[in-house]
């Protein structure tokens, strides 16, 4: 990719989950191939040469690594409230959103969203790039842009005392976006691997046999 793309966007993974269906054993630091899971999804993104912060408290899987750090401004919306820590932290146009516990990635999948970034003009021109599979908008392995910023602080200050009544598709559909049909995605990932979470033991265990295959 062109060293101007490389300078448009900055890799962001959410590392504050509560991971309580690893007994309470952070999963950033769940063994993976050898590996802390969390330093693997580091790797992978800084492998592509972009910027790369880490959203959370611990920084022990992620030591030596050339990552920058930031917790959220705002807690108590969950992965909304990652999503605009890092936004803030940003000094590029656009945000790629990972999860800790999301160990695959893809250039390919990354450039072809910024492509996608591109489409339109004025107040058409995306503000979110993401994935959909059926009814379900995919929120992490997406780009985020900046501008998102302002609307994020509105969603906080107008669900003050409710969190939970609003969610990464609703802010996803209230801003201009574009939607990567889930026939489209699987060029670039045909098992939907890449999107995938390691949320639990059996989850880790699923993910180690498919490698096998």
């Amino acid at each position: 990719m062109a060293e101007t793309a490389v300078k448009t966007v900055t890799i962001a993974i959410l590392a504050g989950g509560k991971s309580s269906r690893f007994g309470g054993t952070d999963k950033q630091e769940i063994p993976l191939n050898g590996e802390a899971m969390g330093r693997q999804v580091a790797r992978n993104a800084l492998a592509t040469g972009r910027a790369v912060t880490v959203v959370g408290r611990n920084r022990k899987p992620y030591e030596g690594l050339p990552v920058a750090f930031t917790e959220d401004l705002i807690p108590g919306f969950g992965p909304l409230s990652g999503l605009h820590a890092a936004l803030s932290r940003s000094e590029t146009e656009w945000l790629y959103l990972l999860a800790c516990d999301m160990p695959v990635f893809s250039r390919e999948w990354l450039s072809y969203l910024l492509g996608c970034a591109g489409t339109g003009s004025g107040s058409g021109t995306p503000q979110a790039v993401v994935a959909q599979s059926g009814r379900y908008i995919e929120p992490f392995q997406g780009l985020y842009s900046r501008r998102l910023l302002g609307r994020l602080e509105d969603i906080f200050a107008e669900s003050s005392g409710f969190p939970g009544h609003f969610s990464f598709a609703r802010l996803i559909k209230e801003a201009p976006h574009h939607i990567v049909p889930e026939d489209v995605a699987r060029g670039f990932s045909p098992d939907w691997r890449l999107f995938c979470s390691i949320n639990s033991q059996e989850d880790l265990g699923k993910f180690l046999l498919s490698q096998k295959s």
